[in-house]
């Protein structure tokens, strides 16, 4: 095959204005505040581009990242899209646990990659229309940081019952999108998959993978379970030192084995509640030793899933989900700097691919013909790099041979 293609830049992005009674309408519905609204109009690239407005909800409880549609084709159909809670984990910062009571807790390996939720919604008529959003977002998009939509499209052709799901689950149901062809913290030796992590229903109950028809659909890797009587906080601890022994350095301050676990903790009255678990090396990186480059920089990929400008103002609200205002504003030139090195990762990895396209070969069957070419447009000590940043881009099944000799 040729060199993946560049993707076109994205769409402006999503109308920010909406009427002051639709504003009105998503308080209502979602019962949030203006502060935790965020406006949106959109084409749905699902359904022929069909306009969508209303407001996403972004207070870090089960509403985040959940949707208030106030308008569907400009005509009113007021609805709520139930969405990928925020999770948490089950002790705050004094290390004081708060499990709920258990009566079984099923442990799943949590992937680190870009969520997906696959949602229905309606119109003023009543149609009903199948969709995908990204976690901050009403719909997925291609972005400066990965092309979202292209990638899910790719999995749907692999996967084609996963539009079946909705239907035959009951709820909207989320996914990750994950492989090096997404790196985000993880590094992974797939290239690009899709897993379900649980659904969520009109009530916002959550759903685990066990108790879905999957319709053989991936889920996330199940890896232990817990019931009543056991002690959670020893099992949690024991757990957190498990993965953390499996997990080593890898390439560019990332991590090679597990981002950590989620678990699903079943109440007596059969209610399902979800719990994060990180080993230390990760714990560390999103916020237990404090507000840190590394973890800015992950918030700085995050919110290039939905933005193609790189901000602090734009990433100031996904900090205040972890950080206080007076760290924030004590780490700003730190958080400047990570924005403008994210933005020269960006920019490099857009350099890489369009060099490597304009070769015209492929490096899986021409590899030194490409490394030569590309020797000539970056210096010796990078050659490593650009062919580690082509080798993630490549799609499934296509394996590119040996290191990166230069061609020199």
């Amino acid at each position: 095959m040729t060199p993946r293609q560049i993707p076109t830049p994205p769409a402006a992005e999503e109308s920010q204005a909406i009427p002051p009674e639709d504003m009105g309408a998503a308080r209502a519905l979602l019962g949030l505040e203006d502060k935790w609204l965020q406006a949106f109009r959109a084409e749905d690239p699902f359904n022929d581009g069909l306009e969508v407005s209303g407001c996403l909800a972004v207070k870090p409880d089960h509403r985040y990242g959940a949707l208030a549609i106030v308008r569907v084709a400009g005509q009113p159909a007021p609805q709520v899209v139930q969405a990928t809670p925020k999770l948490h984990y089950p002790f705050d910062k004094a290390g004081t646990f708060r499990f709920p009571p258990v009566q079984r807790i099923t442990f799943y390996e949590k992937l680190d990659g870009t969520n997906v939720l696959a949602y229905r919604y309606r119109d003023a008529a009543g149609k009903s229309y199948l969709s995908y959003k990204l976690r901050l977002a009403p719909f997925l998009r291609n972005g400066r940081w990965g092309d979202f939509l292209d990638l899910w499209r790719e999995l749907l052709a692999r996967h084609p019952t996963i539009p079946q799901l909705v239907e035959r689950s009951g709820c909207h149901v989320s996914f990750e999108m994950y492989g090096s062809r997404n790196t985000h913290l993880i590094e992974y030796e797939a290239s690009l998959e899709a897993a379900v992590l649980f659904g969520v229903d009109s009530a916002w109950r959550v759903c685990p993978p066990h108790r879905m028809d999957l319709l053989g659909v991936p889920a996330a890797a199940r890896i232990g379970e817990l019931v009543a009587g056991e002690d959670p906080v020893a099992r949690y601890r024991a757990l957190r030192e498990a993965l953390e022994e499996r997990n080593r350095p890898g390439e560019e301050g990332r991590i090679v084995g597990l981002e950590g676990a989620v678990w699903h903790v079943e109440a007596r009255d059969g209610t399902v509640s979800m719990w994060k678990c990180k080993p230390e090396s990760v714990e560390a990186i999103h916020w237990a030793a404090g507000i840190n480059k590394e973890a800015v920089l992950a918030t700085c990929r995050n919110l290039l899933e939905t933005q193609d400008v790189l901000t602090f103002d734009a990433l100031k609200p996904l900090l205040l989900e972890e950080y206080g205002e007076e760290d924030i504003e004590a780490f700003r030139v730190h958080i400047d700097d990570c924005i403008r090195q994210v933005q020269r990762e960006v920019e490099y990895t857009k350099r890489v691919l369009e060099a490597y396209a304009g070769t015209g070969l492929s490096i899986v069957t021409h590899k030194a013909e490409v490394m030569r070419a590309l020797s000539t447009r970056f210096d010796r000590g990078e050659m490593k790099k650009v062919y580690t940043t082509i080798v993630r881009s490549l799609p499934r099944g296509e394996v590119a041979p040996g290191g990166p000799e230069t061609g020199r």
